[in-house]
């Protein structure tokens, strides 16, 4: 595992922790990261092939920060499980692990789709928040 590498954005430098090993161990920190609202370690964990978030969406934090809490929001949970990994349709490096969530009796799989990084690790991509979102009554008022 390499060290830390500095990254450039605007001038400044922004350290950026090696991503962890394993799908599980990554998404294990992002969910303890989304139940402790710690959104800079959200953002650390959340990226792609180019890197975290803290890097790639350095220039629209205000984006970035935004999409934190709708996910921070949505995500907290009293446990979670991981189920089963697959091959992420559309990018045939990167895997999606299904993660089932407990929150209070309710329980919900979400899956998440991880990104290998070139040094080594994995990064949350994508999540399907869908299942997450609360019902809408959809008829129609008299």
């Amino acid at each position: 595992m390499t060290l830390g590498a500095l990254a450039a954005c605007g001038g400044r430098r922004v350290a950026v922790a090696p991503a962890p090993a394993s799908l599980e161990a990554t998404v294990g920190q992002f969910l303890a990261a989304v139940n402790a609202n710690d959104h800079d370690r959200i953002a650390a964990l959340f990226g792609d092939e180019r890197g975290p978030s803290t890097v790639t969406w350095a220039h629209q934090a205000a984006r970035r920060d935004s999409v934190i809490t709708i996910m921070q929001h949505l995500l907290v949970s009293d446990s979670s499980r991981v189920g089963g990994t697959e091959a992420a349709p559309d990018k045939n490096t990167w895997r999606v692990l299904r993660v089932m969530l407990f929150q209070g009796d309710k329980r919900t799989t979400v899956p998440f789709t991880l990104a290998p990084q070139a040094a080594g690790g994995w990064l949350v991509a994508r999540i399907d928040l869908e299942p997450l979102m609360p019902a809408v009554n959809t008829r129609s008022r008299p």
